[in-house]
């Protein structure tokens, strides 16, 4: 049963129409990511992002989590080069966060990524991208740390890898 009921919450999460305001606004594409992902980390876990592509790269507003934790932010991707399957980029991502588990915070991060996206099949105007890189985020207003430090190494990066399902125009 609970097998059943987080599929359907991911489902009707990925559901998205041509109604859709933000498309109406230039964010064209649609991203679903699974994973820690470049943009917030942990506190995206399961997200939604709406793209706009620019010269540089993209702008991107990204919402995601999984009840207990999530996120909603800006940000924009910048390609150091684009190729058909391999394409590194840097990425600065502004969000609110909130974690709701043993005691409840929340707070407004700053990310950046350092990353490169592997696409691994596209077919028309879909595609299945896999992204690996160094993720570093920290709380300006708590002056807190926003990654899970390894026990041996550094404190202030940690690695980001998902899976995306990107829908274009």
């Amino acid at each position: 049963m609970k097998k059943i009921l987080l599929c359907i919450c991911i489902f009707s999460f990925c559901y998205s129409s041509d109604k859709d305001e933000l498309k109406n606004d230039g964010y064209n594409n649609t991203e679903y990511s699974i994973g820690l992902n470049d943009k917030t980390s942990f506190y995206g876990l399961i997200s939604k992002t709406w793209i706009k592509d620019k010269d540089y790269g993209e702008s991107y507003i990204t919402v995601g989590g999984l009840g207990i934790i999530g996120s909603l932010g800006y940000g924009r991707k910048y390609y150091l080069s684009r190729g058909r399957f391999f394409s590194p980029y840097v990425s600065v991502t502004g969000f609110g966060y909130y974690l709701l588990a043993i005691a409840a915070i929340g707070g407004v991060g700053i990310s950046g990524n350092l990353g490169v996206d592997i696409t691994t099949i596209k077919y028309k105007d879909m595609a299945l991208k896999f992204q690996f890189g160094l993720f570093s985020g920290y709380d300006p207003f708590s002056g807190r740390s926003l990654v899970i430090p390894a026990s041996e190494g550094p404190s202030y990066i940690m690695p980001s890898f998902s899976m995306k399902l990107y829908f274009g125009k």
